[in-house]
């Protein structure tokens, strides 16, 4: 008579893993240095919806490096409440924080990126389309008295005459009700913290961020010649490919053009709560947030897989500030131990603002370096791991989210063999 096969017991993760089990099944679960699962093996997840799912304001502009709004959705969905308090500390274009103010969460986005700081302001407050018309329409621009020479050449590449008087004009003013630059900011010396409190500095925040989202593109209200949406382009390479292609650049109504975006942006409707946006850094958040919020949904820098600065040099110009000045203040570091250090501030930031009991959801992603005439591997939720047991989280769990590179929501232009492999979304609790 044969014996039964004995099974191996399994570790019992129902202590372990807490409210996680009610997107994971145990049996889902393997363990190399940490637990783990795939993407696949998740319940309801966001791999079940279209890359388009989500509001049209999440369309506001494009931006390598971005998260899918219905990731942010799944883990805001489990793992928050109405009424909390949602934080993304490396906001971009503010998916995140968006998404919470959708869910009646308050969303909170904090970036070091003048243009992520716009974007992700545009969205959370709620401004409702006729009130930002009516502001823009009581702004009288003078157009006639604009002088373009000044403007650098490179900026001059993408847009014509016409179009680039009104960017000035406009830009000017609603950087001065903004109160946002470099001359009202010492952000060189890395005094960065920047808020629109009053309803004026919103509504200028919100058309900054529309201007900021059809600067340069190829749709219809775009600003610029026929272009990449996602970043702005290399002036030389941009110059030489539309002269081989005759693109021409085209004569707009930004105005118009900016109207008619924002009409799209918000047909259908806007969120019930406000959130608040911060132009700040990850690992210098308010001394007042201690214990502030409930959950954390965020994706940190993936060392130099992302220029962030130099993929957005034109939307910098736009806001005011040198692209050059922007990546001194951002974590773009090809050395492991300056990432490394970056990291363990930030989660020490995020440790310290986060309640008790509650979790933070890092999202990062296996990046691909160059060592001599070799490729390797940087697994950067290994130093997310052991940099979060650094500042007091435990790690509970690691997603794998094994998406194609070439199907990536934030890597179309890249092919299999470049940038990042695969995601990983770090699980972490605060005790």
């Amino acid at each position: 008579m044969l014996k039964t096969k004995t099974r191996e017991p399994r570790e019992d993760f129902s202590s372990l893993k807490g409210d996680l089990l009610k997107i994971v099944d145990p049996g889902d679960i393997s363990i190399d240095s940490y637990p783990s699962t795939s993407s696949h093996s998740l319940k309801n997840t966001w791999r079940q919806n279209p890359r388009n799912w989500g509001h049209p304001m999440h369309s506001m502009a494009s931006r390598s490096g971005s998260f899918p709004p219905a990731l942010a959705d799944y883990f805001i969905s489990n793992f928050s409440k109405i009424g909390d308090l949602v934080l993304d500390p490396y906001s971009g274009k503010g998916t995140a924080p968006y998404q919470a103010c959708l869910l009646d969460r308050i969303g909170f986005g904090v970036d070091v990126t003048p243009e992520a700081y716009v974007l992700t302001g545009a969205k959370v407050h709620t401004i409702k389309h006729e009130e930002a018309v009516e502001y823009l329409k009581s702004i009288k621009f003078n157009i006639s008295k604009t002088n373009i020479k000044d403007v650098h050449p490179d900026v001059k590449v993408f847009f014509s005459t016409k179009t680039l008087a009104q960017i000035l004009v406009i830009k000017e003013r609603l950087l001065e009700d903004l109160e946002l630059g470099t001359e009202k900011i010492d952000y060189i010396n890395g005094n960065v913290f920047h808020q629109a409190k009053t309803k004026k500095e919103q509504c200028a925040q919100y058309w900054l961020g529309i201007l900021t989202g059809i600067l340069h593109g190829s749709s219809s209200y775009s600003l610029s010649l026929p272009c990449s949406h996602s970043f702005s382009m290399a002036p030389n390479y941009t110059k030489k490919y539309a002269k081989e292609h005759d693109l021409k650049k085209p004569d707009r109504n930004v105005k118009e053009c900016m109207i008619e975006k924002s009409y799209s942006l918000q047909s259908a409707g806007i969120p019930r709560v406000s959130g608040k946006a911060y132009l700040g850094k990850a690992q210098e958040l308010p001394d007042s947030w201690e214990e502030k919020f409930d959950l954390i949904v965020t994706s940190p820098p993936y060392f130099t897989a992302q220029s962030y600065a130099w993929d957005n040099w034109l939307r910098e110009w736009l806001l005011g500030f040198d692209f050059k000045e922007v990546r001194k203040q951002t974590t773009q570091t090809a050395s492991y131990e300056k990432y490394s250090q970056a990291m363990y501030e930030f989660l020490k930031e995020a440790h310290r603002v986060l309640k008790r009991g509650k979790r933070a959801f890092v999202i990062v992603g296996d990046v691909t370096k160059k060592s001599g005439n070799e490729k390797i591997i940087i697994k950067t939720s290994n130093v997310i791991t052991t940099e979060a047991k650094k500042a007091g989280f435990e790690v509970d769990l690691i997603i794998n989210d094994d998406i194609p590179p070439t199907k990536r929501y934030n890597s179309s232009f890249l092919t299999v063999n470049q940038g990042l492999q695969i995601d990983r979304i770090v699980c972490l609790r605060k005790n």
